[in-house]
């Protein structure tokens, strides 16, 4: 079930970087273009910026977790949830994936009972929480290249159509300009439902929920709370619900920001020989 949930957020990841092969504007009408550029301007897209990446610790509690899905710790299970609570935790995020590393290194569970196995869920976990997100925060949600693209108006209302080789996909978007759902046919079958808050650079993820189209299973559900971290809006506590109804809940703590730094040239005048 762990290794499906995991699938969702990076399958979602292909599906919008494939959306985000977009079209030139050239090629679009002045009313798409301008519609498109005014939807861009809307959403906090910190990637786009001048963040290249972060990192967090990860703070999660065991017993907690064990708690709320059986109700308490069986006794048989107390010397595993020990020793994983002992295990620290980071995770890096950039505008293309997440990765969790353990610190100093991977710790040795092969005595833990059931401890491997635990362990690679909860990393599961959070790299799919955060690779949920990545695709609003790096802008990949939108076209941007080769790909056709169209706005109908609705009653409720837009409808962008997207098309071109490998894709084949649509969004729905609120008569504010929130997007609401999603439905790829290409390049993989995805269909996700989002909700987005407003925040003090436009548009945040509040809420996302997946599902593989293709077997209509598969499903889980993101939600995500926000901190000022020097001065991007960062996920710090995020949720996911597996198609079980299996919850987890973790927090992001003494997170580092790696920014691009702008550099302006000035170019000096020739000197006459």
């Amino acid at each position: 079930m762990f290794k499906q949930l995991a699938l969702l957020p990076g399958l979602l990841l292909g599906v919008s970087s494939a959306f985000a092969q977009g079209q030139p504007a050239n090629s679009a009408s002045v009313a798409d273009v301008a519609l498109l550029a005014k939807i861009r301007h809307d959403y906090d897209t910190p990637f786009k910026r001048n963040l290249a990446s972060f990192n967090c610790s990860v703070e999660f509690d065991w017993k907690q977790h064990v708690i709320d899905v059986v109700g308490k710790v069986p006794e048989p299970l107390v010397p595993s949830i020990d020793a994983l609570q002992k295990v620290k935790h980071r995770v890096s995020v950039d505008y293309s994936h997440a990765a969790l590393t353990t610190l100093p290194g991977y710790p040795d569970l092969s005595g833990v009972a059931h401890g491997q196995d635990l362990e690679g869920s909860f990393t599961g976990i959070v790299t799919a929480g955060l690779n949920a997100w990545v695709p609003s925060a790096a802008d990949l949600l939108l076209p941007s290249g080769p790909t056709h693209y169209s706005f109908t108006k609705l009653d409720s209302g837009y409808e962008l159509a997207m098309s071109g080789p490998g894709v084949a996909a649509k969004l729905l978007l609120s008569d504010d300009l929130r997007m609401t759902n999603g439905v790829s046919q290409q390049p993989q079958p995805l269909r996700f439902n989002t909700s987005f808050t407003n925040g003090p650079e436009g548009f945040l993820l509040g809420s996302m929920q997946t599902s593989d189209t293709a077997s209509m299973g598969h499903d889980a559900e993101f939600d995500y709370s926000y901190a000022d971290i020097e001065g991007f809006q960062l996920p710090t506590g995020v949720t996911v619900k597996s198609a079980t109804g299996e919850t987890w809940h973790y927090s992001l703590r003494d997170c580092k920001v790696v920014k691009f730094v702008k550099l302006k040239v000035q170019t000096l005048p020739l000197k006459p020989q």
